[in-house]
């Protein structure tokens, strides 16, 4: 009865820390979008040219006294050519608690495939003095007849953080004084290939070498090896071809245009998230494998080191904002996401090595 407490207590410990992992890592993704919280804004889902277009702003209390000013901008299909489209008019009067109509006639311009609302609060009402900012989500512009009968009412939509114009001299004043962030080099992906690829080679030796025909646990671990060989020559594949590359930007033109790509985010914390504890469980359940003897023990230092390659690698495909800026932090040419997935791939590797070599299951 005692073995069956502590063991229970074991268990739950491990539940609770896993959902702690959980809980802890989406609360540090969700430092990192940096949403505007001192606005509320209403758009349609499609702005249509020639239509009107309604656009409510509601400030929250906390919002000091200022003008307000409300104009529309453009986009093309890649969301990076921007521009002005039309005004709403002067700035007006605003404070906390306050709720704000902006109307809108939709011009056609050449290259725009989107349309965005730019709200920022100024005490003059000129941009340059803007205290506050933030943009809606880009609304899909439309152009024939059969989208003209679309919904056009206002509803609830996300906004996003803009730099006002005293912010964006500030940031470009620390950009003119910092070393430029640097780039992975061309070498990182082939020398991730190299090693996957042997060590699945190794992988594949050491599983030819498991006795199959004894015991139901030498076959199972001749399996293991085998699938360990199969995965390790697939992901030196997605290495060595760029696979990975043009699967995520597949992914983002079909997010586009199913026009889900704004909802991402939080489906992509919720995944890393759950990467993350799942990551935690397996690491307790390798910590203790390891510290028993037997054959096992280089299984699962190969299973740990893919693992967390995959684990990273899945994460970085992700193209989070807070990844992102991981990525693009490197020393030599190699960032922190790369030297975690080399390291994961490395030991994989060397778990491969040790168990394909002839003394290893003496050792063991």
């Amino acid at each position: 009865m005692p073995d069956d407490r502590s063991r229970r207590a074991a268990r739950a410990a491990a539940v609770a820390a896993l959902v702690f992992v959980f809980a802890a890592t989406w609360s540090i993704l969700s430092l990192t979008d940096d949403r505007p919280g001192w606005l509320a804004v209403e758009a349609p889902e499609v702005a249509v040219v020639g239509r009107a277009l309604e656009i409510r702003v509601t400030l929250k209390k906390s919002v000091e006294a200022a003008q307000i000013s409300c104009t529309l901008h453009r986009a093309d299909s890649e969301r990076k050519g921007w521009g002005y489209l039309a005004s709403s008019g002067p700035s007006r009067p605003a404070a906390g608690g306050e709720t704000h109509t902006f109307r809108f006639e939709v011009p056609e311009r050449e290259n725009t495939a989107y349309a965005f609302a730019l709200v920022f609060l100024s005490p003059t009402g000129r941009w340059e003095d803007g205290t506050r900012a933030a943009t809606a989500k880009y609304m899909p512009v439309a152009r024939d007849g059969a989208a003209a009968t679309a919904d056009l009412g206002p509803r609830k939509t996300r906004v996003f953080r803009y730099p006002t114009a005293e912010q964006a001299a500030k940031a470009q004043a620390r950009a003119g004084t910092r070393r430029p962030r640097g780039r992975p080099s061309v070498w990182v992906h082939p020398a991730l290939g190299l090693l996957l690829i042997a060590g699945a080679a190794l992988a594949a030796v050491t599983a030819a070498r498991t006795n199959a025909s004894g015991p139901p646990e030498g076959r199972a671990e001749r399996i293991v090896w085998l699938a360990l060989a199969v995965l390790m020559a697939v992901s030196a594949v997605f290495e060595l071809s760029g696979l990975a590359s043009g699967l995520t930007a597949w992914g983002r033109r079909l997010a586009e245009e199913r026009g889900v790509y704004e909802l991402r985010r939080p489906a992509q914390k919720a995944i890393m998230a759950a990467v993350a504890a799942a990551s935690a469980g397996l690491f307790i359940l390798f910590i203790k494998a390891v510290r028993r003897k037997g054959s096992h023990r280089t299984l699962w230092w190969a299973g740990i080191g893919m693992a967390a390659y995959l684990a990273v690698s899945f994460v970085s495909v992700l193209s989070f904002h807070a990844v992102d800026a991981a990525r693009s932090l490197t020393w030599q040419g190699l960032s922190p996401v790369d030297l975690v997935r080399g390291v994961g791939a490395l030991a994989a590797l060397l778990a491969a090595l040790f168990a394909a070599l002839p003394t290893a299951r003496r050792i063991t």
